[in-house]
């Protein structure tokens, strides 16, 4: 384990945590979403023709050929898209920057995140991919959604690092990809070198389940073919979010929690989606408030710690087989022995994000956040077999929440 890479790894994900992300940041970012909302259908098809009768006013997105006008091709365009037969496709990427990509996409190199190549794997999609980023390799035990449905792609060539060296050019050139995926680098540089269209992606997308978007989800659907797949896997999602929000929207009364997460206790995110789906109070959820990784996470003080005083203390599990923070430290700490979470020892692991978002983990999270928070509403649900049976559903293959379940060292109820 390189301790000295996930030190990086986490100083570069906070820092494009800077601000929290508007709902209409989770617009879908393919021309041809004429109405700017989160999928391409007739309904865009009518509001282009609207425009062209200057019904309705110009939107960027309804320059489906990305040509600077507005007219008939742009309606054709968009029908193809609905029909998967589009011959280029363009995007909005997570730096803003626009890029046309050739379809079909058949060949994917990655030096980004592995959230991404999970987005990939969940899609359907693994056998598109050509080259992986060095940490799925360097620490393979830490991602079983791709190791354990995907063992094949940890022999691939390593086309870079998201945090060392970034994006490995010549092995990526030789690798003759449709498609680069980058975060941390020059998308504009890489596209330039090796002369494949390139997206920069986010690091982490933690406000998915907030808005119930699934915007980068929806995207590489439209990018690989698979907006069907995507489609339906955001659907599955939300499905699964209302099955606990249902019952959490009606209690009253909500645990105030404390995350402790990254490398230190007073490192604490001041969102974080699935406490609240869970039915449960982040006492660091003040918008207002900045720390040194900006507004979404920050350290405070072990007396403002205190002072919230919260009922629940989740420790992030990040590290497979052991803890940067442990309950232990957190249970012997004099300091924190007023704390309710201290004097009833309701402390527990999490697992958190993992060099990147994965949607789906995230969903399973909010049902074992679920229980921990309220036991006797959730006393019937198996949260380990529902784990089990989520992410079977997205990545094909049963048992990936026990693996991670023992990795993480969370919860089990008997």
């Amino acid at each position: 384990m390189k301790t000295s890479t996930i030190l990086v790894g986490l100083t570069m994900s906070l820092l494009l945590l800077a601000l929290p992300a508007a709902a209409s940041d989770y617009t879908l970012g393919v021309f041809g979403n004429a109405n700017e909302d989160d999928t391409i259908n007739m309904q865009d098809v009518t509001y282009t023709e609207l425009i062209i009768l200057e019904y309705k006013d110009q939107t960027q997105l309804a320059d489906g050929k990305h040509d600077d006008r507005i007219n008939m091709q742009d309606v054709t365009q968009i029908e193809l898209i609905i029909l998967e037969r589009e011959k280029e496709l363009t995007v909005l990427d997570a730096t803003d920057r626009i890029v046309t990509i050739n379809k079909p996409v058949e060949r994917i190199a990655s030096s980004s995140m592995p959230q991404d190549i999970r987005t990939i794997c969940a899609l359907g999609a693994a056998d598109k991919i050509v080259g992986i980023p060095d940490i799925i390799t360097d620490e393979a035990d830490r991602f079983p959604a791709i190791y354990i449905p995907h063992p094949e792609l940890l022999e691939l060539p390593i086309a870079g690092s998201p945090y060392f060296g970034g994006p490995y050019l010549e092995v990526i050139a030789s690798l003759e990809p449709d498609l680069v995926l980058v975060s941390y680098a020059d998308a504009d540089a890489v596209q330039e070198a090796v002369g494949v269209p390139t997206i920069a992606v986010p690091a982490i997308d933690m406000n998915a389940l907030a808005f119930k978007g699934f915007k980068w989800l929806k995207m590489m659907g439209y990018v690989l073919g698979e907006q069907e797949r995507a489609e339906y896997l955001s659907s599955y999602f939300n499905d699964k979010l209302d099955e606990v929000s249902d019952v959490t929207s009606e209690i009253d009364e909500k645990p105030e929690v404390y995350l402790a997460f990254w490398t230190d206790f007073t490192y604490t995110p001041a969102t974080y989606a699935p406490v609240e789906v869970a039915g449960g109070i982040n006492v660091a959820d003040d918008p207002g408030t900045y720390g040194p990784y900006g507004s979404f996470m920050w350290q405070v003080s072990k007396e403002q710690i205190i002072t919230w005083n919260p009922d629940r203390i989740l420790i992030h599990s990040y590290i497979p087989t052991m803890h940067m923070i442990s309950m232990d430290d957190v249970l012997d700490d004099l300091d924190l022995q007023t704390i309710p979470a201290v004097e009833n020892k309701d402390i527990y692991y999490t697992k958190g994000f993992q060099f990147g978002w994965d949607p789906a983990t995230g969903v399973v999270e909010c049902f074992y956040m679920a229980k921990l928070f309220h036991p006797d509403e959730f006393a019937g649900l198996d949260v380990e077999g529902e784990g089990n049976e989520i992410l079977e559903e997205v990545y094909g293959v049963d048992g990936i929440w026990t693996e991670m379940n023992d990795m993480f060292d969370l919860h089990t109820w008997d």
